[in-house]
């Protein structure tokens, strides 16, 4: 005997309402885990970031910093209106 529609219908809603549950643990979960103290500063230094969220130490090659700056420059320069 097949089962009926209505009950494949109640399979898939409890299904997919314990997806959403499990989703929305997942993200509260995700948030607890990194509360970040943006507040204190020293706090951010001990677990080694800066105030403003980058890693403490880490720097760029010259390159990289030249091109992100050319790149600016250029759309600054397009985007301005000749009057």
């Amino acid at each position: 005997m097949s089962r009926s529609i209505y009950l494949h219908l109640a399979v898939l809603l409890v299904k997919a309402d314990l997806k959403r549950e499990e989703r929305v643990w997942k993200r509260k979960l995700r948030r607890t885990v990194h509360d970040i103290p943006w507040h204190n500063a020293h706090l951010l230094r001990d677990i080694g970031l800066e105030t403003d969220g980058r890693t403490i130490g880490f720097t760029e090659p010259h390159h990289v910093t030249v091109e992100r700056r050319i790149r600016h420059l250029r759309r600054v320069h397009r985007s301005r209106i000749v009057t």
